[in-house]
């Protein structure tokens, strides 16, 4: 499978539009805070992307994942710290958790607003000397104002088509969505029948694979942000890429269920964000009762999709090792939150769940031996991890925690419980993993009553169908006094 577009292509075929966004040319000399031998990022983020890798012991076919992750350091428990997109992209981006900011939906709009004064990752990047380009999905949405654009060196808009072909854009239906709107949508899958350069994650990969060339030619340090839409639905991706994998040979997963007492309004039984597709069945269907049929067309949709993003991380892999920048540059790859593939008989995320909280997250840094780390990391140590990695000083603001140490050391003990929440209505589950555990709680946003609460052995039960407050009382107990202190220390400001 060839992972390079050609040149031809991705300079003239397809229609990129660059949104400059600071009057500073990207060859422009850097300010007095920038200092030479600064490491460049490659900064890769993928949505609706569960550790479903190769490279993670998953069946998907991710060569050249894989190979990044056999060249940097694989974080085998990373988590997001809400699974949902918007607030978990926005928590990364700004170095503040959901329960400090209170942006908790999937699309988080006019967070800016509400965050005038608060210091961005890329805004961080570009002020102390760094040419910042992003296009893609880093934010939520890939275009407007929630996208930042006024602290980006350089913002481009690569267009596309979300459906190749034309009985996908002929069978739509018109679906509620939020906020009162109505959306119209074709099926749930699509093996497009054309090599790709159509839909829009191929635009992005020749559109990040063209200005690595540049800005490596530039010799300023850069931080170029690329956002892969794929595996999100609907599963579009050329045919070839559903050729690798042979329908018959996929099946729901064994944990179907949920545990005892893990609370109904919680564990998305009804799949909602599914159901707009034209092909899904209507709401009064649930997960459980799908066609056999359905269920493996949509796992066999998801890892045609994962394959697709390969290819496309591959084109920039080759890219910035095309550009003799490779050496000099910092590459993260992460998934914004998990995916139920079928996992508790439903699909999408919106839980507190192992498979939705649990992202993967590899890191190549010049200088730092390959490794897989089992270390415990949030997605909000991020920030301040580039940050330590970079030499820049660390916002004051930021409730994330480097990890840079763990990188020189994966054995290294970087936290004893990542965090993360989600809210359902009037009640926010808090939830932290431990080594061997996952213990949540549902608490009332009017007072902060515990009024459900779910312990899972992890090491035990992986597929999380269980519960263990009965056999691991003491445990349970200390688990919630961690919490609590967790979610207050978040909450100050």
């Amino acid at each position: 499978m060839p992972s390079v577009i050609p040149h031809a292509l991705v300079a003239s075929a397809f229609a990129v539009t660059a949104l400059v966004v600071s009057a500073a040319p990207l060859g422009a000399a850097p300010p007095p805070s920038a200092r030479a031998g600064r490491p460049n990022i490659l900064f890769i983020a993928v949505d609706d992307l569960r550790p479903e890798l190769g490279c993670y012991g998953a069946r998907a076919l991710t060569p050249r994942i894989d190979a990044l992750a056999a060249s940097g350091v694989r974080f085998d428990r990373a988590y997001c710290n809400q699974a949902v997109c918007g607030a978990s992209r926005v928590s990364l981006m700004t170095g503040l958790y959901p329960e400090h900011t209170g942006e908790r939906s999937y699309h988080v709009t006019g967070w800016r607003e509400r965050w005038a004064d608060t210091v961005t990752l890329n805004q961080h990047f570009e002020a102390n000397g760094y040419a910042v380009v992003g296009l893609g999905k880093i934010y939520h949405g890939s275009s407007g104002p929630g996208v930042d654009p006024g602290n980006w060196t350089e913002w481009i808009e690569v267009g596309g088509s979300q459906y190749a072909n034309p009985e996908s854009r002929e069978n739509t239906r018109v679906t509620k969505g939020g906020r009162g709107q109505t959306r119209r949508r074709g099926p749930s899958t699509e093996a497009g029948a054309t090599d790709g350069a159509g839909y829009p994650d191929s635009r992005r990969a020749a559109a990040g694979a063209a200005e690595l060339a540049e800005l490596a030619a530039a010799g300023r340090p850069f931080f170029l942000a690329v956002g892969f839409t794929k595996p999100h639905l609907p599963f579009v991706a050329p045919k070839r890429f559903w050729d690798l994998y042979e329908r018959e040979r996929f099946a729901l997963p064994e944990n179907l269920g949920v545990p005892p007492g893990y609370p109904a309004y919680a564990s998305n039984s009804g799949a909602g964000e599914l159901r707009s597709y034209s092909d899904i069945p209507p709401a009064h269907v649930p997960p459980a009762e799908f066609p056999d049929a359905l269920n493996q067309r949509l796992v066999h949709g998801y890892h045609a999709c994962v394959s697709y993003l390969d290819h496309n991380v591959g084109i920039l892999l080759d890219a910035l090792d095309e550009s003799g920048a490779a050496e000099d540059t910092i590459v993260v790859l992460w998934g914004d939150h998990g995916w139920k593939l079928g996992d508790h008989s439903s699909w999408c995320k919106h839980t507190n769940f192992e498979c939705d909280a649990r992202v993967p997250l590899i890191v190549r840094a010049p200088g730092k031996a390959p490794a897989a780390s089992g270390s415990l990391v949030e997605l909000i140590d991020l920030y301040p991890t580039l940050c330590d990695l970079a030499g820049l000083e660390k916002p004051g603001h930021l409730q994330g925690r480097s990890f840079a140490a763990t990188l020189a050391d994966p054995a290294a003990e970087h936290r004893t419980s990542a965090y993360s929440s989600y809210a359902h209505g009037g009640r926010v589950g808090h939830s932290l993993r431990t080594e061997r555990f996952r213990y949540t709680e549902w608490w009332d946003k009017g007072d902060d009553r515990v009024v459900d609460k779910a312990l899972t052995d992890l090491a035990a039960d992986p597929g999380e169908t269980t519960s263990a407050l009965a056999g691991h009382p003491e445990e349970a107990e200390r688990l919630s006094t961690e919490l609590r202190r967790r979610v207050l220390a978040a909450r100050r400001r």
